[in-house]
């Protein structure tokens, strides 16, 4: 059998992200790492990310979002492409990485993307209906989402 014989129908063999070289083999391109990187993630998600989740997809909020999804060189957990909009729901560890969360904020705004940061305490304080509620009125509003969000939640 040859080379790619003994990986078709296998999980683990990422046949659209292989780019061919001369020769025999593959090498990885940044971009298909980054995007096994996010499928990875998706997985294993936490509980807040899986609860949110499980209340904004499906077009639930009248937009489509999606999540763990990389923009550049980061993988953001929650972006509405259509709103140019991005969630991050923070944990404990991002108190602990506030310059890496400042270069990557920038990062993400200079994209165009405004970003709503909300740590997962507030979450579990609030609740995430009543997140998830305010953020519906607000794209059903056609409000300002993201300042409606800093002023509020921040």
């Amino acid at each position: 059998m040859n080379f790619l014989g003994d990986f078709v129908g296998r999980a683990e063999f990422p046949t659209i992200y292989w780019r061919w070289n001369s020769g025999v083999g593959a090498n990885m391109t940044k971009h298909s790492t980054q995007i096994i990187r996010a499928k990875q993630l998706r997985k294993n998600m936490s509980d807040a990310e899986s609860k949110f989740w499980y209340r904004i997809n499906r077009n639930q909020l009248g937009v489509k979002f999606r999540r763990q999804q990389p923009i550049g060189p980061y993988i953001v957990d929650f972006v509405c492409h259509s709103l140019r909009l991005v969630i991050e729901l923070d944990g404990d560890q991002h108190s602990q990485n506030i310059a890496y969360d400042n270069i990557r904020t920038e990062y993400i705004e200079s994209q165009g993307y405004k970003l709503i940061r909300i740590p997962n305490t507030y979450l579990t304080r609030t609740g995430i209906d009543e997140v998830v509620h305010t953020l519906h009125r607000c794209i059903q509003d056609n409000l300002d989402v993201h300042n409606y969000f800093v002023s509020r939640y921040n």
